[in-house]
């Protein structure tokens, strides 16, 4: 079974962005055998406005994690009730990619 995360990045290298003033979040799907695709480049908001947290999480819904450089605490509540996973990270998303591959194959991704 595979499972989608988003990630808070605007240049598809790092982590650096915050989860209320990302613009788009990439998706990416990850297999059972640690194969990693690139699904969405998902925007979020529309009209020049900002979302709300509920609109934010709700554009990534589908997503079992969410990788943000930062997450207030109302926001990482919401994002947890609705099954989602916050992690306030500083990395490459290349980083994440191999944490992730390495902990599937020690059987470690309990942390969704």
């Amino acid at each position: 079974m595979s499972y989608k995360i988003a990630i808070a990045s605007n240049n598809g290298e790092s982590v650096n962005q915050h989860f209320g003033q990302a613009e788009n979040f990439l998706i990416y799907e990850i297999s059972d055998e640690g194969e990693i695709e690139f699904i969405d480049d998902r925007a979020v908001g529309a009209d020049n406005h900002s979302p709300s947290p509920q609109q934010v999480a709700d554009s990534i819904a589908d997503c079992r994690a969410v990788f943000v450089l930062r997450i207030g605490q109302q926001s990482s509540r919401i994002v947890r009730e609705r099954g989602i996973t916050p992690f306030e990270v500083d990395f490459s998303l290349r980083k994440i990619f191999e944490t992730l591959k390495r902990q599937q194959q020690r059987g470690r991704v309990k942390l969704f």
